[in-house]
Parts: C-alpha cells; structure tokens; sequence
C-alpha cells in the first residue's frame, strides 16, 4: 500500500492515536513502532487533555476537542482505544469517526454485546452454552433482589451464598459481590449500587449462582473477516484476591483436553452468533465437570503480554490482521521471546498498594522503587514493569496498582522458583504497603506448586503470616528512635493492635545512610548490619509525626503513636472518600455495627468498633477525602455514660 502526496515523495508512515498513559499503553505504542507504523499517546493527565469520565455529561465535548488538538497535531487517520475504559464504550468509536478517525476496535454492536454482560450470557443460554445466571432481567433495587431471592429459594433454584453481578461490565472486580447473608443484603448493596452509578452510570444487577471450588479460565482468540477464528493459549485467572486477578498462569496448569475443548466449542458459537472480528477474551468458571461462560471483553486483556508471549506471537498485530490490515506489511507469525524451542510456562504478578492482612487499600505517596527490572538468566527470564515513579501518589481513586512482573521459563515449576527469587529482589518504599510480601508466600505454598488452587483459594484458604521471623520490635524502636521524638508519659508505639517495647533500644548499626524530610516530618533509609551480623536495607518514612510506615525486607509496618487513657476515638483505616454515614451524633451504636464506610482503590471499607459507643461528635461528612489515621469520630463508651 502506496500512501503519499505524490509518486517522487517518500511514503508517510500513518500516524495512530493510542489512548491512555501509563505501563500498558507505552507497550502498545512500543509494538505499532516495531510494526513500522509512526504512534502517538494521547489522553494522558501529563498531556494536558485528560480522558474523560464515563459518566461525564460532556464526555462527547471534550473528545471532539482531544481529537481536534492531536489530529493538528499529528495528521492522525487512526486511533487505538488502548487498555481504556473507552475501549469497551460503544459511543467511542462513533464520537472518533465523526472527527474523521477510524477506530481499531470491535464493531459497534459487539462492543454493546460485550459490554452489557447480562444480554452476553443470555445469548450463551440461547445457543446452550451454560450459563450461572438466575434472573432473567435486570434488577434495579434492593426490594427486587430479595423478592427474586425468595422465589429462587422457594423453588429450590438457589441457596445463600449467591453473587450479585453488574449488567454492564465494571473493572477491578467492584462490579461482582458475593452475598453469604441476607445482613449483607441490606448493609451493602444499597451503597454498593451507588458506588456502581458513580463509576459506570448504570445500577442494573443480576443474580447467579455461586459456583464453589472453580477454577477462573481466560480464553483469548483473534477471529477474523474470513471467519476463522485463532485461539492463543488458556489463562489461569483463579489465584484472585477481591476480584483482582493477582496471579495469571499461562498455559494454564491441571486443564484436561475435555475442558479444553468446550471452551473453545462454546467460544466459537458466541463468536459466530454475535459476528465478532477483532481480539478479545472470554471469561469461564469451571468446576471440574461443567463449564460455564462468565463474561466477555471484547478487547486484548491487561495480561494479553503473557499469553502472546507464550503463544510467541504478538497481540497488535493479530488485532491488526482483523481490523486493519491495511496497516500491515506482514501477516502475524510466532515470534520467539525466549531462545528454546520447548513450550514455555509464564506468570504475570500483580502489585497493589494494599495492607494484605487487614485486606485493605493503602494509597500514598511512593519514595523508592527498584532500578532493576529485568532479569535474565539460563532458560528464564522476567520483566517489571512499574505503573508509578519516585514522587508519585497512588491515589486513592485509581485501581491501587504499582506494577506488574512477567515471568517466563520452560516449565512450570521453574517458573515459581524464578518468581520467588525475583520478588524478593525487588524494592518499594514509602508512605504505602504492597502485596509483595503475601504473593511471595503465596508463590511458595505446596497447594499453588502442585496447581492445587481455585477461585476462592486466596480469600478462603491461604493464611499468611502476620508476624516476621526476625526481632521486629527492637529494630522498629531503633528506627523511630532515629526520627521520631521521644514518647511522653503514656504514649507508646503501636503496629497493629500490639505495642512495640521501646526500652533498651539501642541505635542502628548504619552502612549507609540517608535522611530525608517530609511535610516537616523526618524520615531516613539505607542499610544495617542485624546482631547477626547480616545486612538488612530499610526505610522509615514518615505519613506525619505520629505515624510512619517502616519497611524492611518484605515486611510493611503502620506504626503510630498512641495515648494511654485518650478519649475512644474512630480512626480511618484508609485514604479515601467518605462514601457513607450511618449514625448522627448522640445515636448510641452496638458492637460490630458499621459506623460509616470509606471508598479507597475502588473498595468499600467499613469501620466498625468491637464494644458499644455513644456517637458524640462526627468530624467529617459524606464525601469528604481524609487520610489514613484521621480521626473521624469522638466516641464515648457507653457505659461510661
């Protein structure tokens, strides 16, 4: 394909918006440029046109600007919807065709298809793939939900606990809840539909059965014009956490030809009946014996670097070859990412700004990460990709992620014991908490080294532990005493509910040392011989004078200054919104009641108090942001009064 002005010019590579910022969406400019083809990022907060809100009553207004500006800018025909929520919208390719782009995505009806999950599954019951649903239309409030509940009990058609599911797709997991009482019911759901409103614009739900014990396959496939359709190796999605798919396995491990090819049958029919042309996933929860369809995404997955890699294939190109061949010069084929001609087994770990153990967002301000991030040696090699730099906040309304590590060798086996041995490499410090430390033990457990998990593996089983092998308590009075004034009469240190003995504390033994200052506050990292002699690295970052968050190897610790006899107070697990009050001040609150509910990271927090308390003051109101340790409510106990 000749394009030019005229016969004696040089051809003009086209030019192709890619939308978005960030990891994801520098790989797809990365891979149109090794395709030949010239790519610009747009829509990024640093660009100074940042992408619209879904639920924006302007939204339309402000693309038609984004686009003006950038097709001046760049002579853009083409606009890649990247990894953006934008990519599953179905009004996004209209708005960019009527700005002169040609979108590469999915056609317009497969994109409602896809996006409204509820009319997916009822095109899979229609063609008899098996389906988890058990209402036939959407629900739009409380009421509904249990008058349906009742007559699915009533005829033995469903049990607690069961899963209520957004009609239309929601990322991050908040738009699936798993009901195990009907006191759930009642707490949750009503904020939880307006967490649901506030982040797609629509409360439509659907009930389905909760299946036990599944195992989470991710299908990925190109059709194409023609009709045939390519299927790239199956993701295990199983090892997730709160709906976030932490651990991703490709190929997935213990998958029987059986199951293997009814996915790729009941793939085919939705394929054909719905005249998909592009790239795209299809999501199955599989029990041993049944496989059932749970959702669709009619774009390249976040994770689509590991199965293109162990497919030694590339996504783009595949998306390309469907949607816009006319961009390409060659037709898609394997491409060798490790030199062996064995399969390959790969694992994609995800990193969340989250307290593990409390199962709760930590969003802060981010000091140091790791300089390394790729890894290679033998027959396995690994890639860190970080989604945030030094300096940066994770703040509390995003997704909560840090980075993610790709991990590829021959085999299975030899992939874990590679993960291990690169997780503990790596380093992040600062006013937040990771996941690292659980998906490092998590790596190690006999039942994930013999592909022994399943969906609710993580949330249900796996125990991680909560105290460090090493003297913590004497290195944590050693450090603040390095920062942090001293303790008055009554004060104390406390990590979780348990103080930390200051007395006989001694300095630390530094190698290297850097202090440093925050809002004021001091805080220093470096290195340290233990009494043992080994050399431990460490960083006391101070989130203000009466609290820090220390880590060392690993291990995260929110340590805070607490009062002996100060007034009961409520405290915010978290950064985040006020998304919820439940009590005005004087109203007397029981035990294990929840007192108000803070929005982080796209989760609902509650807050509740153990013993019954008199509600004297309310220091915030709703939808007010407030940072983790602010005092929220002065209390009284209520036999105090």
């Amino acid at each position: 394909m000749k394009i030019g002005l005229a016969e004696n010019q040089p051809p003009r590579l086209p030019s192709i918006l890619v939308l978005g910022e960030g990891a994801l969406a520098e790989q797809i400019k990365s891979d149109f440029l090794e395709l030949g083809l010239h790519a610009q990022l747009v829509g990024g907060e640093q660009s100074g046109f940042p992408l619209p809100k879904v639920t924006d009553y302007d939204a339309k207004t402000q693309f038609e600007g984004l686009f003006k500006h950038w097709i001046d800018q760049t002579g853009a025909e083409w606009i890649h919807p990247g990894l953006t929520l934008w990519s599953e919208r179905p009004e996004f390719e209209g708005w960019a065709r009527q700005a002169g782009l040609s979108s590469i995505s999915v056609s317009v009806k497969t994109l409602h298809l896809f996006w409204n999950t509820h009319q997916l599954l009822k095109l899979a019951d229609s063609l008899g793939v098996p389906t988890l649903g058990l209402s036939d239309e959407p629900i739009t409030s409380v009421r509904e939900i249990e008058n349906t509940i009742k007559q699915l009990v009533q005829n033995n058609q469903a049990s607690l606990p069961f899963v209520l599911k957004s009609a239309y797709r929601a990322r991050s997991g908040y738009g699936t809840r798993v009901i195990r009482s009907l006191e759930d019911l009642q707490e949750w759901v009503p904020v939880w539909m307006n967490q649901l409103k506030e982040y797609t614009g629509q409360t439509l739900l659907f009930i389905e059965r909760y299946l036990e014990s599944s195992r989470s396959y991710v299908q990925p496939f190109a059709r194409l014009k023609n009709g045939t359709t390519e299927f790239f190796p199956i993701i295990d999605a199983s090892l997730s956490c709160d709906g976030k798919n932490w651990l991703e396995v490709c190929p997935a491990q213990s998958l029987d030809q059986e199951t293997k090819n009814k996915i790729e049958d009941y793939t085919s029919l939705i394929l054909e009946k719905s005249d998909f042309i592009g790239v795209g996933n299809l999501v199955f929860l599989c029990n041993g014996r049944d496989v059932y369809l749970a959702e669709g995404l009619a774009r390249p997955n976040f994770a689509y670097r590991l199965w293109e890699n162990v497919a030694r294939t590339k996504a783009l190109q595949w998306q390309l070859f469907a949607l816009a061949p006319a961009l390409l010069s060659k037709d898609p084929k394997p491409r060798p990412k490790i030199q062996s001609s064995a399969p390959i087994c790969g694992l994609n770990i995800k990193i969340y700004a989250e307290d593990t153990w409390l199962k709760i967002p930590h969003p802060g301000v981010v000091h140091e990460v790791s300089t390394t991030t790729d890894w290679s040696e033998g027959s396995h090699e690994g890639n860190l990709v970080w989604d945030v730099i030094p300096g940066q906040e994770v703040h509390w309304s995003g997704s909560g992620s840090i980075g993610h590590l790709t991990v590829f060798a021959d085999t299975w086996k030899e992939v874990l014991v590679a993960s291990r041995t690169i997780m503990k490499d790596i380093w992040i410090s600062g006013g937040i908490q990771t996941n690292e430390r659980f998906l490092l033990e998590l790596l190690s457990h006999p039942w994930v080294e013999e592909s022994m998990f399943y969906t609710g593996f993580v949330d249900e089983e796996f125990i991680p532990r909560q105290i460090p092998e090493f003297e913590w308590s004497k290195i944590l009075a050693s450090a603040l005493g390095e920062v942090a004034a001293p303790l008055k009469e009554k004060e104390s240190w406390i990590w979780l509910n348990q103080r930390i003995p200051v007395e006989g504390s001694t300095r630390l033994k530094w190698t290297q040392r850097v202090d440093f200052e925050v809002n004021g506050a001091r805080g220093v990292k470096g290195f340290f011989h233990k009494d043992d002699g080994k050399t431990e690295r460490i960083c006391v970052f101070p989130l203000h004078s009466q609290r820090y968050v220390i880590r060392i190897q690993n291990w995260f610790f929110s340590v805070r200054r607490s009062e002996k006899g100060r007034p009961l107070q409520l405290m915010a697990l978290t950064s985040g919104r006020v998304h919820a009050i439940f009590f005005r001040e004087g109203t007397k609150i029981e035990p294990r009641q929840c007192v108000l509910i803070i929005e982080s990271h796209q989760r609902l927090i509650s807050h509740r108090l153990p013993v019954p308390v008199l509600l004297k003051k309310l220091n915030v109101q709703s939808e007010q942001v407030v940072k983790i340790g602010e005092e929220l409510a002065e209390l009284e106990r209520s036999g105090d009064t």
